[in-house]
């Protein structure tokens, strides 16, 4: 109860105080087309002050806001924005190099993935929307058809995902709407290959992400989610931060020396 309350969500400002100079700290957001408004998700991002933000439903203009207020704090970026629910991007404090496009089978809804080079070692990190269960596409006749044809979706998403990451040979960790929780058939194709979630690292609080502050009643689940492999994930948490029908996820994590 108290997950689903709030009660275990954290105030983004909280989050940044707590920040650990041995870390990396990342934020996933679904800023719901844009943000409503944007300026409250911008705070959100500008209270939480991580190192890289993953962001989706990016539209045009979320993406002028974003880079208007916050270019110089997020010098490196990969911006796709599009309509309805289709951008999605990264931004960085720390430098991003070999950035890409990923369909993942799904031209509407694409990923993007870049390598951190920090300090500490690079990392490989993809910011991915998955498809949503009752997505409504072309021949999709019922409820029923909609929900396991989505479902069979997001598991060619995450396949094709571990591919680009599997040729990488480093790091890796995946931020996003996933539009599942924990033990769905999506996550645990990640699970098998390795990807633990930042959310059960010591000291965490998170609690359901969706619906969020603008969405239309008590948040029940958490269909936002950030996982890794090859880091070692310290502290996690769902942030009471407003603007959206989410609610952001924020993670840190060191990078192993085996890793490196």
């Amino acid at each position: 109860l108290a997950a689903c309350s709030g009660l275990n969500r954290q105030n983004a400002a909280d989050w940044s105080q707590a920040s650990e100079t041995s870390t990396l700290s990342l934020m996933s957001f679904n800023v719901l087309l844009g943000g409503q408004p944007p300026r409250d998700v911008l705070d959100a991002i500008t209270d939480a002050a991580p190192d890289l933000v993953c962001l989706q439903e990016m539209t045009p203009e979320f993406s002028e806001q974003f880079e208007r207020r916050l270019a110089a704090a997020y010098p490196y970026r990969v911006l796709v924005p599009g309509p309805g629910v289709h951008g999605i991007g990264i931004a960085s404090r720390v430098p991003l190099t070999d950035a890409r496009l990923l369909t993942l089978g799904l031209s509407y809804l694409p990923a993007v993935a870049a390598t951190m080079r920090s300090d500490a070692g690079p990392v490989r990190v993809a910011c991915v929307h998955l498809v949503p269960p009752l997505a409504r596409f072309e021949g999709y006749t019922s409820s029923t058809d909609r929900y396991y044809l989505n479902r069979t979706a997001r598991i060619g998403q995450v396949q094709a995902l571990l591919q680009h990451l599997d040729s990488a040979a480093m790091p890796a960790v995946v931020a996003g709407d996933m539009n599942e929780w924990e033990g769905q058939a999506a996550m645990d194709v990640l699970a098998d290959a390795g990807f633990r979630n930042a959310c059960g690292a010591p000291e965490s609080r998170c609690a359901a992400t969706w619906p969020g502050d603008v969405g239309y009643g008590l948040a029940i689940v958490r269909v936002d989610h950030i996982l890794g492999r090859g880091v070692e994930f310290r502290q996690a948490a769902v942030l009471n931060a407003g603007g959206s029908d989410h609610y952001p996820v924020v993670a840190r994590f060191a990078v192993p020396a085996a890793g490196r």
